[in-house]
């Protein structure tokens, strides 16, 4: 039998509908009664002592962040969102990304085959390849339709999981990019990703990068990127004298982790990259995403409707563009909607 504890409209406004109504052996402390109001705090089952701690989602008045965090929770990622804040990036391993099997060797293997065929060259085993970046790293950009393997990288959920974390729900994909990295190649400077964003935007992100690791990134050796941790928070990019890794005064550290990996990070954080002594190739996917007001670096409305049919949550993130207007003369609000709510709601 159910009976209801009539409380002060002031009071039950805030409880959420399944906790409106309890057992008779049940006793509710969710509420502090001398003063009608909510304490955030837990339901106590007397009759079996059993207690459930309540979550603030359970509230369901900020629903862009609720759905974040539940599912934050579903792919236990609350350790990568808190370094994401404190640090600017976190590595989430192989074994927590929900990557379908064989995922990691199909998309190494789509990335090497593309780049063959764009640039006419012949890899040949990537564990042993002599080829240079030079030879290598053009007609990079661009590969989502080349293989289904690309959009499963885009839209893998704890990926995506971690962008809406910096970049808000609505969220949009820039671009894909491989970076193969070979033999001898040199080291690239400290820099930032969030290009033309100028000092005084604020500690938000803008824009992140999310590379998958298509090879492991052992130590040094491997030419892995390197990071100049909390460095987002200086709110601007490097100055010259900055850059070099041999004689920066910031402290660094380098990206090691298996293949398979996600390394993301806030488009404001300061990366480079060491030199590269081993054999063969390092491959690496980098993804853009960026905030909805930013121009992305490729128009993709035009993407094939089947894949966006196969794939739902790649006709999310495409979104459309926001600028120009199909109607030069006349705005399109229901295209801008998400926008201007990210001016009042950065997880909007």
């Amino acid at each position: 039998m159910l009976f209801r504890i009539l409380l002060p409209k002031t009071a039950t406004r805030h409880l959420p509908s399944p906790l409106r109504s309890v057992t008779r052996a049940q006793t509710l402390t969710y509420f502090d009664v001398r003063y009608s109001q909510p304490c955030f705090g837990r339901l106590q089952l007397n009759n079996t002592d059993e207690e459930k701690t309540m979550s603030l989602a359970d509230y369901n008045v900020y629903p862009d962040v609720d759905i974040l965090m539940e599912t934050v929770k579903k792919y236990d990622l609350f350790e990568h969102v808190a370094e994401l804040e404190a640090y600017g990036l976190t590595i989430v391993p192989a074994e927590k990304m929900q990557s379908s099997d064989g995922f990691v060797d199909r998309l190494r293997d789509a990335i090497l085959r593309v780049c063959e065929k764009r640039n006419s060259v012949e890899l040949g085993d990537y564990r042993t390849s002599t080829l240079k970046q030079t030879q290598v790293g053009g007609n990079s950009w661009d590969l989502l339709e080349e293989d289904e393997v690309f959009v499963e990288a885009a839209t893998n959920p704890v990926n995506l999981a971690l962008v809406r974390w910096l970049l808000g729900q609505s969220a949009v994909f820039s671009g894909q990019t491989w970076i193969i990295k070979g033999e001898g190649d040199g080291a690239l400077g400290l820099h930032s990703d969030s290009h033309g964003i100028p000092p005084g935007a604020g500690q938000i992100a803008h824009m992140c990068n999310a590379s998958w690791l298509c090879t492991d990134y052992g130590g040094s050796e491997d030419g892995p990127t390197v990071f100049v941790p909390g460095s987002h928070h200086q709110g601007r990019a490097t100055m010259p004298h900055e850059s070099n890794l041999e004689n920066t005064p910031f402290k660094f550290v380098p990206l090691i982790a298996k293949a398979g990996s996600l390394a993301i990070w806030n488009g404001a954080t300061w990366h480079a990259s060491e030199a590269r002594t081993n054999p063969g190739l390092r491959v690496t996917l980098v993804q853009n995403y960026m905030r909805t007001y930013m121009r992305v670096q490729k128009n993709y409305e035009a993407t094939s409707p089947q894949l966006l049919k196969k794939y739902p949550e790649l006709e999310r993130v495409i979104g459309k563009s926001l600028y120009p207007y199909e109607d030069s003369q006349n705005p399109d609000y229901g295209r801008v909607g998400d926008m201007m709510r990210t001016g009042i709601d950065p997880f909007a």
